[in-house]
């Protein structure tokens, strides 16, 4: 019966306008949606001044207070009538400031030295340098390593685990690494390793680190050279135990303090009240976060997804004149945290009874700014159909009354880590029952590289698939969309 209900209204709505006339509502307020005004959100939320929005980062702060200007200037009333920021609580962690000094000689990090491990260290800690060669057990088993610091000549600075394992078994507290050959090696590691701990982790849960792995570092060959006072070339040669302890045991020190505290990640959220008092509500979602800066470049995330933000607030604008007179509350949602596995989506689904809001269905916006290598254009990806057919009905419908799109069903096809279902906002609102649209115009070589800029999107085509998202949300929002019927 839910099924038929739904169908029942697709065909009165296909009876209706068959004629070829768009009803008055859709052109007076498609037309308004501007190809312009969604390559300025675009463009400022992809911009290299916020960083990549990664979540609880300034940059992505930035990005919210953005959203929450628009907001306002829109007339959308704040998700709880106070605020439109929900704190999600979620936990970060970022280094603090690395200590390391050898013979009573500061070593600059990334410089000199890098941090490998992810456990952070209490305090200060002093002892001795053990040279253990290229780290074979043959040298180790006759070496004292107690307390100590192993120094090892490596071929693959990303390849340590086996040699700490080896050294903790016999005692040593730490372990340092150099490349035996490249000098080439360290810079690249230490400009990877400093993109990676300049931005801060976030998790749902309070982090814990163990006290118990063996701390890793690299250091490049000067260091290291300076460390025993010979070449790295004579330092190879040591093969042997026995000409290994005739080496200087030097004096190391360190200290890897982590700031662990309470993240301050948002979803921002706001509602545009209907004109019945059932609480029924239409959810429109994009995520705003990113993945941050990376070793290579800030990845701005022009399409994954500014785009999609760019939609909420251009569908935010257009449907503000029509406060208290849909059948059903609109409520926007940019989440944060979707790149760390749809943390706001999920927070904001499994807090919901909070709020005064019936949710009957989402709309989820992510990446659509884009054409992928399977097309050429006019076409948008669907995902949830096959789920809920009552939607589907609802987007052939809205499609058909204006310029209309191919719809593609890829991605509802997809399994495994391909399941674009779980891979997006969406399935927050799935896994509560709740139907879903989501909107997705495809991958592409861009897809979280610095490479996803804003002067890639096809601002054309995205306008248009924001009017059939406009047209589908707007149908979903009338009275007997998404209400079972009874006998």
């Amino acid at each position: 019966m839910y099924k038929t209900l739904i169908l029942s209204l697709a065909l009165l709505f296909i009876c209706i306008f068959s004629d070829g006339q768009s009803p008055k509502w859709k052109d007076t307020y498609t037309s308004s949606i501007s190809a312009d005004s969604l390559k300025q959100h675009v463009y400022t939320l992809a911009s290299d001044s916020l960083k990549g929005r990664s979540t609880g980062t300034e940059g992505e702060h930035k990005a919210a207070r953005y959203i929450v200007q628009h907001f306002e200037k829109y007339g959308i009333k704040p998700l709880n009538n106070t605020t439109y920021y929900q704190n999600i609580g979620l936990w970060s962690w970022q280094w603090g400031d690395f200590q390391f000094s050898a013979h009573n000689k500061a070593l600059k990090p990334y410089q000199d030295i890098v941090y490998l491990s992810s456990a952070p260290t209490e305090k200060t800690i002093k002892t001795r340098c053990q040279f253990i060669g290229n780290g074979a057990d043959s040298i180790i088993s006759e070496l004292n390593l107690k307390g100590k610091v192993a120094v090892a000549l490596v071929d693959n600075l990303r390849s340590w685990y086996k040699i700490a394992n080896r050294a903790k078994n016999n005692g040593a507290i730490a372990l340092i690494i150099t490349h035996n050959a490249s000098t080439d090696a360290f810079p690249l590691l230490a400009r990877q390793v400093k993109t990676q701990q300049s931005t801060a982790q976030i998790s749902s849960r309070q982090p814990y680190f163990s006290q118990q792995m063996t701390r890793s570092f690299a250091i490049n060959q000067k260091a290291c050279e300076a460390l025993f006072e010979q070449s790295v070339e004579e330092l190879i040669k040591l093969n042997t135990a026995k000409a290994i302890k005739k080496l200087p045991k030097p004096e190391f020190s360190f200290n890897c303090p982590l700031i662990v505290e309470q993240a301050n990640a948002n979803n921002i959220a706001g509602y545009l009240p209907g004109k019945t008092k059932s609480n029924e509500s239409i959810v429109i979602s994009a995520h705003y976060d990113h993945i941050g800066e990376r070793y290579n470049g800030i990845c701005v995330g022009a399409d994954d997804n500014a785009s999609g933000t760019a939609a909420v607030l251009e569908l935010a604008r257009i449907l503000a004149p029509l406060k208290g007179k849909l059948h059903k509350n609109i409520v926007f949602l940019a989440t944060t945290g979707e790149e760390k596995g749809l943390l706001g989506a999920f927070y904001f689904a499994a807090n919901m009874h909070k709020y005064p809001f019936d949710i009957k269905a989402n709309v989820n916006i992510d990446m659509i700014g884009r054409i992928d290598s399977t097309h050429k254009s006019n076409y948008i990806y669907t995902i949830g159909n096959n789920h809920y057919p009552e939607f589907d009905s609802l987007l052939h419908v809205a499609n058909s009354m204006g310029d209309s799109l191919h719809i593609q069903y890829d991605y509802n096809k997809s399994q495994g880590f391909g399941n674009f279902l779980r891979l997006s906002d969406h399935y927050a609102f799935h896994r509560q029952g709740i139907p879903v649209l989501g909107f997705f115009s495809g991958l592409h070589p861009d897809y979280h590289q610095p490479t996803d800029t804003p002067d890639k999107i096809n601002y054309d085509l995205m306008t248009q698939r924001v009017k059939l998202i406009f047209t589908t949300t707007y149908l979903a929002s009338q009275k007997t969309a998404f209400v079972p019927q009874t006998d």
